[in-house]
This record gives structure tokens, sequence and C-alpha cells, in this order.
């Protein structure tokens, strides 16, 4: 990541186009629109920016150490195993 990027900013991006691509999965489905290749290819495009944006999230909150960090389940460290 660069110095520049906002790690708030970016969460706000991913967040707003998961938002967008789940409104976009729930009108397909309430408008019937999955019966037909347009509806196919829309039900695609929302699912991959869907996925795309939570894999960018989790990308992020790994780096942020949002996700919080492996406890070894040993208890030792590689320099006291020597």
């Amino acid at each position: 990541m660069n110095a520049k990027e906002n790690p708030l900013e970016l969460l706000v991006m991913c967040a707003v186009m998961i938002v967008l691509a789940v409104l976009g999965i729930v009108g397909g489905f309430s408008r019937g629109l999955f019966g037909n290749m347009d509806g196919i290819l829309m039900l695609g495009v929302c699912l991959m920016m869907a996925l795309i944006s939570a894999i960018l999230l989790l990308v992020l909150a790994k780096e942020q150490g949002w996700l919080g960090k492996k406890s070894d389940a040993a208890g030792t460290t590689p320099a006291a195993a020597k």
C-alpha cells in the first residue's frame, strides 16, 4: 500500500461497492431478470464486483492488522526453540 493512501477511504470504497453489488442482485431478483441471458450476465457482474471488493477489503484488513495476529499454538518462538 502506498503511503499516500488512506485506509479509511479504501474501506469506504470497498463497502460501497459491496452494497451496490448486493443491491443490484436484489433488484434483479425482485424484477425477475435472471430468467434470460441479460439477467444472468447482470448477476455475474454483480457477483464479480462483490467478490473483488470483498477480497480487497480482506487484504486491507490484514495489512492494517484489523483481523488480529495468529498466536503461536505451541507458545514457543524460533529463538526459544534453539
